[in-house]
């Protein structure tokens, strides 16, 4: 709640530019020897007026904050069909888990149009993603502000070739060109260290360090008995 009244103090700067004008005025006035009875009601006045706006501002602040903790935390974009950034890596965390508990590789998406993302471009990827990845627990959603993600719990060993005619369908079937276009994927064995931080920090260097738009798929190596097979949180 701090930082939202930190916000809301910036904004209401006019409000606090007066209010500390008057807070001076209090200050010089109780500051002095004698003052006139006029000069001590407007003392008077002045904290009024300032406790009134300190108040105010507050007031506000709190209740923006309490409704913005309220606020239901939608699973789908209303803009673009797909999972909400939140939702999405819920969902991919759960999926971790489950690879681990179910001794089940994961594979995991990132795709990127670059920085200055057309709508219909964004629209066109998702519906030849949505077409491509419609298995039963197949996910796409937001995986960071330009960013889109999908999630497939119990891939095989043609989750590469998939990765392939993702991007070859996107090229195929959308305006967006080979340039424009980096498709990141990797197969995470279930290991115990398996979790949504190791994900998204492999899925992000990846995407960082390619500097050449295409395609990039890798698989872990299969799982050997020496593994820790527990969970761990991340």
């Amino acid at each position: 709640m701090d930082s939202v009244f930190v916000e809301q103090l910036k904004r209401s700067r006019y409000l606090v530019t007066l209010l500390m004008v008057l807070n001076a005025l209090v200050l010089a006035l109780t500051a002095g020897g004698e003052t006139s009875m006029g000069l001590k009601l407007l003392a008077g006045l002045a904290l009024v007026v300032s406790l009134v706006l300190f108040m105010m501002l507050r007031n506000r602040s709190m209740s923006r904050a309490v409704t913005q903790a309220n606020e239901p935390l939608l699973a789908v974009d209303p803009n673009t069909g797909i999972a909400t950034e939140h939702w999405y890596r819920h969902m991919l965390a759960l999926e971790c888990r489950r690879a681990v508990r179910e001794f089940s590789p994961l594979t995991v998406m990132r795709i990127s149009l670059g920085a200055k993302v057309k709508r219909e471009h964004l629209l066109q990827l998702i519906r030849v993603l949505s077409e491509e990845l419609s298995r039963p627990g197949d996910l796409i959603g937001w995986d960071g502000e330009h960013e889109i993600g999908a999630v497939l719990p119990a891939t095989n060993e043609h989750a590469g070739a998939l990765a392939q005619r993702c991007y070859e369908q996107i090229l195929e079937h959308t305006d967006i060109q080979p340039s424009d276009l980096w498709l990141v994927s990797q197969t995470f064995q279930p290991r115990g260290s398996l979790n949504l931080a190791r994900v998204l920090e492999y899925l992000g260097n990846r995407m960082q360090n390619e500097q050449e738009p295409g395609v990039y798929y890798e698989a872990e190596h299969v799982t050997s008995p020496d593994d820790n097979m527990m969970y761990s949180e991340g």
